[in-house]
């Protein structure tokens, strides 16, 4: 008898709870590859992305949909704009990689080097950029300053980043099925280490235990 309740509990409180929770996973990176697909929204596609999986997969708020067009419509101007102009900073900084590659010499080295470390570096910061668009009212020229500073700031953190998103691309890269599934997991994973950085800065997010999308202050730049 005591066995029985002990299963009915890890079912209706384990397994059934995790399933419903990888279904939203796999729903939630659906709607973001559809809105992707048009590539301009890609950015606006990634920032609700992130807002959605935090809010309503992690933080159990709100309705998957709801939240995830809430974000796109509230950041799609600013957030297509930034993913546009890094996107042709990044694909432009690489064109030049591949055509002092074949240089050689010291010189073609350090161009080699130099325009590979750029690309990153801009890729690093639009990784944050998104995140902190999906979290605070700001301009774009401000989302890309603290964006900048927090890519820096935290070195480590960033490093982690960069490898958790380039193993995604290289997964869904080389085995397309898993596109539809290991995007999502790798923001699940992404999130657990960016929210502690965001909500370093949010304004009272420490007294809703890091809940920011509870109660927000007015004026606290809060979504």
């Amino acid at each position: 008898m005591k066995a029985a309740k002990t299963k009915k509990r890890l079912f209706e409180g384990g397994l059934h709870v995790w399933m419903e929770k990888l279904f939203d996973i796999v729903t939630l990176n659906l709607i973001w590859l559809l809105c992707s697909l048009p590539l301009v929204t890609a950015g606006a596609a990634a920032t609700a992305f992130y807002y959605a999986m935090v809010k309503v997969i992690r933080g159990e708020r709100g309705h998957l949909w709801g939240e995830f067009w809430r974000s796109f419509k509230l950041n799609f101007v600013k957030a297509t704009l930034i993913w546009i102009c890094f996107a042709a900073l990044v694909f432009l900084l690489l064109v030049n990689r591949n055509i002092t590659a074949d240089i050689g010499g010291y010189f073609g080295a350090f161009l080699l080097c130099f325009y590979t470390a750029a690309a990153m570096v801009f890729l690093a910061v639009l990784m944050y950029a998104f995140p902190v668009l999906s979290r605070f009212h700001m301009t774009i020229p401000e989302a890309i300053k603290l964006s900048t500073y927090m890519c820096f700031r935290y070195l480590h953190c960033t490093l982690a980043l960069l490898v958790i998103v380039t193993a995604a691309a290289a997964l869904s890269y080389f085995i397309p099925l898993f596109i539809f599934l290991v995007p999502a997991g790798a923001l699940f994973c992404f999130s657990k280490i960016m929210e502690p950085l965001l909500i370093r800065h949010t304004p009272g997010a420490a007294d809703a235990n890091g809940q920011w999308y509870l109660d927000p202050a007015p004026g606290a730049g809060k979504k």
